[in-house]
């Protein structure tokens, strides 16, 4: 009987299929694994969109509600004018302008981020009204004044994170939440404010951090005004020359309007905001709210803070009250208007009739996903605002929301 023979290796084609079926399982491992990393860039994409659209809209919301925020009574009641242009239901008095322009009532001559009798005004970006379309740049560029309808005042197209077309701006000006009650003055030639320790426990802490802008308010008027030196915790000197400007008294008669009572009015800190779309550190667009500050006896500076990375841009429509300018408003809101149609400053009585703004952003993620299905994504729509993205590999979305301001609701 024959012996077996031993196999001593393989032939060349056994190894030629062997390899092929290897080759085979490899490209659908890789298969495998490039459709799960796509998976998840695309997830993570969206996540980090839902994200910054969350944070957007939080940050935005919570300012606009409090614009008009002026302590006992809102802005629309201290702010409503008779015939010859002067308020009948109370006043805004401001330290920041000389006398013979506060006796003419030329609240014009106000710095820009001062104008507490404007308490929202917005800024139209060219070629955004609802009907048209924007086109997003892979490399959006800086705006010069004349980009927004009205154009942006120089403390704005001045900014050191500069506003990008395409994207509306809003300036908000309001009192803080939190006051603390005035307990008495020191009349004289540098008049001072009293009020509770604020170094106690549970105290609001609204004249403590260094702050320097302040307002006084109760519920027949307010007066806007900046400290000479650090407030104390029981006391602040006033600066009534405000900002270097021409000396005022900051107790006694405006207008016919009584001083303060102690015990009647409160202390807020002044806080004037805005909100617009600019490029980041790494040229990448993000929502960015700076706010104005004058430290104690000094200049008044804009600080900048990048709040959410990726939104390239933020609409606006302004809900205006339907009660005529020269009676009280009604608190009902039928129309909604763009900054463009209701104007710059000029047209403050329109501002101060604004009850609701309707809000919305384009928000890109920071993962990537395949140009071809970005292109599928075709156009998108914000506030009425076709937007066209470019093929660029990024996740969008379009938040929209219409936000109250709490403070003008029926009026007050």
């Amino acid at each position: 009987m024959r012996g077996f023979r031993r196999q001593a290796g393989l032939t060349l084609i056994e190894m030629m299929i062997a390899m092929v079926i290897g080759l085979v399982l490899m490209l659908g491992l890789v298969q495998v694994f490039g459709a799960s990393r796509q998976a998840y860039q695309l997830s993570q994409g969206i996540a980090r969109n839902q994200e910054n659209g969350r944070f957007a809209m939080d940050f935005l919301s919570r300012d606009l509600r409090m614009a008009g925020h002026t302590g006992c009574v809102n802005d629309q009641q201290l702010l409503t004018a008779n015939a010859a242009g002067f308020p009948i239901g109370g006043n805004i008095r401001s330290l920041f302008l000389n006398e013979a322009d506060r006796n003419s009532n030329t609240v014009a001559n106000i710095p820009f981020p001062l104008r507490f009798d404007v308490a929202i005004q917005g800024f139209d970006a060219a070629g955004t009204e609802p009907g048209d379309t924007v086109t997003l740049s892979t490399t959006p560029a800086a705006g010069a004044a004349a980009d927004w309808s009205p154009a942006l005042p120089d403390t704005l197209a001045n900014l050191a994170h500069t506003p990008i077309r395409g994207s509306d701006v809003v300036v908000l000006r309001y009192f803080s939440p939190e006051e603390t009650k005035i307990q008495g003055y020191t009349p004289g030639g540098t008049p001072a404010v009293t009020y509770p320790d604020e170094g106690a426990a549970g105290s609001t802490r609204v004249a403590t951090g260094g702050h320097g802008l302040y307002a006084v308010a109760d519920c027949g008027g307010a007066t806007v005004f900046q400290a000479t030196a650090v407030p104390g915790n029981t006391g602040m000197n006033v600066e009534q020359s405000g900002l270097n400007l021409s000396s005022l008294a900051f107790v006694g008669t405006y207008d016919g309007a009584p001083a303060y009572s102690a015990g009647q009015a409160s202390l807020f800190r002044a806080e004037s905001v805005a909100y617009y779309v600019a490029l980041n550190a790494d040229n990448v667009p993000s929502l960015y709210r700076a706010h104005w500050e004058a430290a104690p006896n000094g200049t008044l500076t804009a600080v900048e803070d990048e709040m959410v990375e990726g939104v390239e841009s933020l609409q606006l429509l302004y809900g205006q009250d339907s009660a005529a300018l020269t009676s009280m408003p009604s608190g009902y809101i039928n129309e909604s208007f763009s900054a463009a149609d209701i104007g710059g400053a000029n047209n403050a009585a329109r501002w101060r009739r604004i009850g609701s703004v309707q809000l919305g952003v384009v928000v890109r993620g920071g993962s990537e996903r395949a140009a071809s299905e970005q292109a599928d994504a075709g156009e998108m729509s914000v506030l009425a605002v076709s937007i066209n993205p470019p093929a660029d590999g990024h996740y969008r979305s379009v938040y929209e929301t219409t936000v109250a301001l709490r403070n003008r609701l029926f009026g007050n």
